[in-house]
């Protein structure tokens, strides 16, 4: 049995609520057990602005600015392109102290189509001054993310699945500010992911070692700003380079690995995996995206080999 994201997030926020009398959350009329235990427990940090995204982002940028930790929730796609003028504008211009809670990442909403798919989301916010993205692989790491998130003082956005996924580290023995883990080891070829398909390229890495590929797996769960001489440390010892992501094909992991290995002057082959270039219309789930863009673990196996007898012939 795995754990709720929800219930770890909001884990996170009742801790600093209680602590800080001035953390208020925010939400566009969107439920959570989490947050309905936060709104019985402290019903004066807790507002529901409706169902107004942009309106809300000033809200936070408002409250930010007199003094507020302020905590904004609601679905990915609404959160972030709808309202990318105000994020820019009213929180990540002044640098103020919000936290954008978004759930739903990648295809979780996925039967309801582009106004929910968060896919796009990664790539937009990634061109803001001042704001880290975190993208958590399971509970802990996400739980964790709040807390770093609220010590920072700054803007942030953490995203959340919708899965219930087991733990992949130990709270007390992690340092999560690395922005990274390596949850498998390997020095053939290495699988950059992020999100749920941590897991997916985990699992294939650990289905190769029995044909002897050895397969290192990086968690990538902060997405900005990226530890760029760490990583490349990692990444300079393989031939080749996968990653792998549940979002557009631009601006995602694939574009961020892709940039730093050009700054830094590094060249293993490298391969990105990702949905593509287009909408996904219709019940666009994520096990029919898996299958069709090559993200289930049979598809992240074929890549790998795909990429070791090339790397091994050049």
């Amino acid at each position: 049995m795995g754990y709720d994201f929800r219930d770890a997030v909001f884990e996170s926020v009742r801790d600093v609520a209680r602590r800080d009398r001035n953390a208020i959350v925010l939400t566009n009329d969107m439920g959570a057990m989490g947050l309905d235990q936060i709104r019985t427990e402290l019903p004066a940090q807790v507002v529901n602005v409706g169902i107004a995204e942009q309106n809300m982002m000033s809200v936070a940028g408002g409250l930010a600015s007199a003094g507020k930790s302020v905590f904004v929730y609601g679905i990915c796609a609404h959160i972030t392109a709808r309202c990318f003028e105000q994020i820019k504008i009213d929180i990540c211009v002044p640098d103020l102290p919000v936290v954008l809670l978004g759930v739903g990442a990648g295809l979780s909403y996925g039967v309801d189509g582009p106004t929910h798919h968060g896919v796009e989301d990664i790539a937009v916010l990634r061109t803001l001054a001042n704001l880290t993205i975190y993208n958590p692989a399971d509970v802990t790491t996400a739980g964790a993310a709040v807390a770093l998130s609220y010590s920072s003082r700054r803007p942030s956005y953490v995203r959340m699945d919708k899965e219930q996924l087991d733990e992949l580290y130990d709270r007390k023995s992690t340092d999560f500010s690395r922005g990274m883990g390596i949850v498998a080891e390997g020095k053939d070829v290495a699988i950059v992911a992020t999100g749920v398909h941590v897991w997916t390229a985990r699992a294939a890495a650990q289905a190769l070692a029995k044909d002897g590929i050895s397969v290192r797996v990086i968690d990538l769960y902060r997405l900005k700003p990226v530890d760029t001489d760490a990583l490349g440390k990692l990444l300079a010892e393989v031939r080749a380079v996968l990653t792998v992501e549940e979002n557009v094909a631009t601006g995602g992991v694939g574009t961020i690995v892709a940039e730093m290995l050009g700054d830094l002057g590094l060249r293993p082959r490298l391969h990105r995996m990702s949905l593509g270039d287009k909408f996904l219309l219709g019940s666009a789930s994520r096990e029919w995206a898996a299958e069709k863009f090559g993200l289930s673990q049979p598809g992240i196996e074929a890549a790998v080999r795909k990429l070791f007898e090339m790397s091994r012939a050049s």
